[in-house]
């Protein structure tokens, strides 16, 4: 009975071990996604503007995945993105549907 006990155990505690290991890879994998993502965004900038774009892109990302972001304040952002890079035309609305998507 003992030995049953301590069988069942183990399993349990090899099962909690791999499934803490695959959600942790899963994260990564998320935020190496979202750097990707916001790096593409910021593409063709340099220097400190680059990391400020891809900056506030990661911290937009995060508050979205935490539900911090309502659509009204997404939009803000992305407004307010848009008119520092001086985008206009097809190159804004490309650049703002891909941000409210992100």
């Amino acid at each position: 009975m003992r030995s049953k006990t301590l069988w069942l155990v183990g399993c349990a505690v090899v099962w909690a071990l791999s499934v803490t290991a695959a959600l942790a890879q899963d994260k990564r994998a998320e935020a190496d996604h979202r750097a990707a993502t916001c790096a593409q965004e910021a593409k063709g900038l340099k220097g400190e503007e680059h990391e400020r774009v891809v900056a506030a892109c990661l911290k937009g990302h995060e508050a979205a995945s935490h539900g911090v972001h309502s659509q009204q304040e997404k939009m803000k952002t992305c407004n307010q993105d848009a008119r520092e890079r001086d985008l206009h035309g097809d190159e804004r609305r490309a650049f703002m549907s891909s941000c409210l998507k992100g």
